[in-house]
């Protein structure tokens, strides 16, 4: 099986759950866990963000799963028995190559760890935002 229709698919639904929380959190709007919670994103000088601004935060907030989809992709790209068979790599190359199961979850669960520090470590050392919030000059306040 062919790995490159998984990676498309990944970012197309990455890029769509992104937007889907872009939309209910831009210009005052919420989700339902920041309505329940009494939550709203503002721009660090007080103003509701515009659509674009939270869609960077949101794909900002979902990097982690970005990463996983390019590191299985680049993985894929390079067999994991070398062959001297130059028919083989080219088979390999327009057919794709999926990793071995034991590798994929090894390297997974590498990539998770990674990603729950990426959103963890913030609350943490709390210093009133996220990473992505800070880049995106956005905080999340009471409302």
């Amino acid at each position: 099986m062919s790995v490159y229709p998984i990676v498309i698919s990944g970012i197309v639904n990455i890029a769509l759950l992104a937007l889907a929380f872009a939309y209910f959190s831009a210009n005052g709007r919420r989700t339902i866990g920041k309505k329940l919670l009494g939550l709203r994103v503002q721009s660090v000088d007080g103003k509701n963000p515009g659509l674009g601004n939270e869609f960077r935060r949101e794909i900002l907030k979902f990097s982690p799963y970005l990463l996983f989809i390019a590191a299985d992709f680049a993985f894929s790209l390079f067999p994991v028995f070398p062959t001297e068979d130059f028919d083989a790599l080219l088979r390999m190359s327009r057919d794709g190559y999926t990793l071995l199961d034991s590798g994929a979850a090894l390297f997974d669960i590498v990539l998770g760890i990674a990603a729950l520090i990426w959103w963890f470590l913030p609350l943490i050392f709390w210093r009133g935002q996220t990473f992505y919030d800070r880049i995106c000059a956005c905080k999340v306040v009471k409302s």
